[in-house]
């Protein structure tokens, strides 16, 4: 878990997210009674603060199916005071996340399943909220500043996706009131909330935070919830953006790093420490030539080559860590009917802070944003030749602050 470098948060008028990208006004209902005059962070020298939950994010593993819409959701990342700093008027906060989910067993078998089986194809959706308690999913106490686009994961064979991933793309709320927050300043809690319902969904029935395992246990790691907060008067961001394709196809086997190819690279120059990158990435693959579903897995990794698919030594001592921008997650990419049908688009969305500037013998060194893809064949044995084709229409984009 990564800690905050510094800190700074915000107040809210509105209610709901405006834009993925664009700012959000927050208005929230209980206001607190203080003669103390709220602290204001406009027309201050201008600072840039970030904040992770990091590897493991993941704060419990299932969440219990509901018949209805958002009636049993529950909190499944977090990041509280410690990590948010006391908020101020004028700042912006910039969230963005993802949640790998997962359903359980179709029958009971040899496979230890997870709660009581199930061949219904659940729906799931995500938000983030501001609110005054890790534990806390909605109420006069929460304000959604974030959401995700839902899904209906396809538990039904042959073409069951298992697993789906909900991203959150930056989005920027800008605290206006402080009496208007729906927790104390110093004290307030970003919380990832997920729900999953059916309207023929019984007791006992859930879905998995992260994939099932054989033993009956869930693997997690497979998601992040992060936070930038811009305070005082903060330069604009330099943003860069490609549309070229490094790899034009990813091969089916063999597993592991020989299997994984980078589709979508950028080069940054001279990182220096407390710079602070926000990124978010799309591609599309087509399995049209494969007889079979497969499993497209994804991360975002910072390295040291544009056709790097692991970050090496000097991007880990960067940003700390694995050198992970993003938790590596995917889902089956199907030719039928699914959340995921044939051709496939992945969205990512994460973000990452420099921990120390990146140099060689005390000169700086370029670094490379990868996004980084891996394939595998699901019920069939693929051949050597087996391939997924990356097409057009996706793209790796960056936003680096640097306050001054």
């Amino acid at each position: 878990m990564e800690r905050f470098r510094k800190g700074a948060l915000a107040t809210m008028l509105g209610g709901a997210v405006l834009g993925l990208l664009g700012l959000a006004a927050l208005t929230v209902g209980q206001g607190t009674t203080r003669a103390a005059r709220p602290a204001s962070h406009e027309g201050a020298l201008g600072s840039v603060h970030f904040a992770t939950t990091g590897n493991h994010s993941e704060i419990r593993t299932t969440v219990p199916m509901a018949r209805g819409k958002w009636a049993k959701k529950r909190v499944v990342m977090s990041l509280g005071p410690g990590r948010l700093p006391s908020l101020g008027r004028g700042d912006i906060l910039r969230t963005s996340g993802e949640v790998k989910v997962s359903n359980t067993c179709i029958l009971f078998s040899a496979v230890s399943c997870i709660g009581v089986p199930y061949r219904f194809s659940p729906r799931e959706d995500a938000r983030i909220v501001l609110t005054d308690g890790r534990r806390t999913t909605g109420g006069k106490h929460a304000t959604t500043i974030a959401g995700a686009d839902g899904l209906r994961c396809r538990q039904r064979l042959p073409d069951r996706n298992h697993h789906c991933v909900l991203v959150f793309p930056p989005a920027a709320t800008k605290v206006r009131d402080l009496r208007r927050l729906p927790c104390r300043p110093a004290a307030c809690h970003v919380n990832l909330v997920l729900e999953a319902d059916f309207p023929r969904a019984h007791r006992g029935q859930v879905v998995l935070v992260g994939a099932d395992r054989p033993d009956g246990t869930v693997r997690q790691d497979g998601g992040r919830l992060n936070a930038i907060v811009l305070r005082g008067k903060v330069p604009p961001p330099k943003r860069y953006e490609t549309q070229q394709r490094v790899s034009r196809s990813v091969p089916i086997a063999p597993r592991g790093a020989a299997g994984r190819r980078a589709v979508y690279s950028q080069r940054i120059n001279r990182l220096h420490e407390g710079d602070v990158l926000e990124v978010k990435a799309r591609h599309r693959i087509t399995i049209s030539s494969l007889p079979y579903n497969s499993f497209i897995g994804t991360h975002v990794i910072l390295t040291d080559g544009p056709h790097a698919v692991a970050p090496n030594a000097r991007a880990r001592r960067a940003i700390g860590g694995r050198g992970e921008i993003t938790e590596a997650n995917g889902f089956n990419c199907t030719h039928g009917p699914s959340a995921y049908r044939d051709p496939c688009v992945t969205k990512k969305a994460g973000g990452v802070q420099i921990r120390h500037r990146v140099a060689r013998h005390g000169h700086p060194v370029p670094m490379y944003v990868n996004v980084v893809v891996a394939g595998g064949a699901k019920r069939a044995m693929p051949r050597p030749s087996d391939r997924m084709r990356v097409l057009r229409g996706g793209w790796l984009r960056i936003r680096r602050y640097r306050a001054p």
